[in-house]
């Protein structure tokens, strides 16, 4: 059985965010939480690259007192390779980064670098939302928000539910904030133990590399540790 981790240095996820090219005109905002999912699905497989900020905040009566971080992040499709890097500023530089085969996770504060195949990062939690190579309720119980959570959403944002329909995760319920343009904004995660995860993304850019340009992509999603790294694989 899957077994899906949120750490709070990495994601784990990776994330999970894979895309391709918005489509001309605005769609028309979903009105039920089944079509909102798949819309959601439709545009991410359109996308080809996306870049972003993010500020992530996890706390909760297991987790302890509240933890922040933020970074940027920057994703991309690439002859059929999905490619990821997020880069962790706070609290400790931290990149998380995969080429398509491989994710690795560089710590700079434990001088430690964790290498895991693709196909095991896959099975996470964000990556099924930004890979959109199926539905997500190939994978989640999709559902409307619930309505305490559902009041705190902004201006213009839509919100729906997702309950992973794998048993063995830790994951309890899964909230997603999207604009109009079916991008999603916020994510808000809450485990078995009831930890609080909220993940919110601006200066969203769409599309902003080259996919012919393999030097540059090369460069972008590469990472050699500082010498003396212990590289743990897994």
């Amino acid at each position: 059985m899957k077994t899906i981790r949120i750490r709070f240095i990495d994601l784990h996820l990776f994330l999970t965010v894979f895309l391709l090219v918005i489509t001309p005109s605005l769609p028309v905002l979903a009105q039920t939480p089944e079509a909102l999912a798949e819309q959601i699905r439709t545009t991410y497989a359109e996308i080809g690259s996306i870049s972003f900020s993010f500020s992530q905040t996890t706390g909760g009566q297991v987790a302890g007192r509240p933890r922040t971080g933020k970074g940027t992040a920057l994703f991309a499709k690439d002859r059929g390779k999905h490619l990821m890097r997020w880069n962790y500023l706070l609290p400790d530089p931290q990149v998380v980064i995969s080429d398509g085969t491989t994710v690795s996770m560089y710590f700079e504060k434990l001088n430690q670098m964790i290498v895991t195949d693709v196909d095991t990062a896959h099975t996470d939690i964000l990556f099924s939302f930004f890979t959109a190579t199926e539905p997500l309720s190939s994978h989640f119980a999709v559902l409307p928000a619930d309505p305490e959570t559902a009041a705190d959403s902004g201006a213009g944002l839509q919100v729906l539910q997702l309950q992973p329909l794998d048993s063995d995760t830790q994951i309890k319920s899964i909230h997603l904030w999207t604009d109009s343009r079916s991008i999603i904004r916020r994510i808000d995660l809450l485990d078995y133990f009831d930890t609080h995860t909220t993940i919110n993304l601006s200066n969203i850019e769409i599309n902003p590399l080259d996919l012919t340009d393999e030097q540059d992509l090369s460069a972008r999603f590469s990472f050699v540790p500082p010498d003396g790294t212990e590289i743990i694989r897994q």
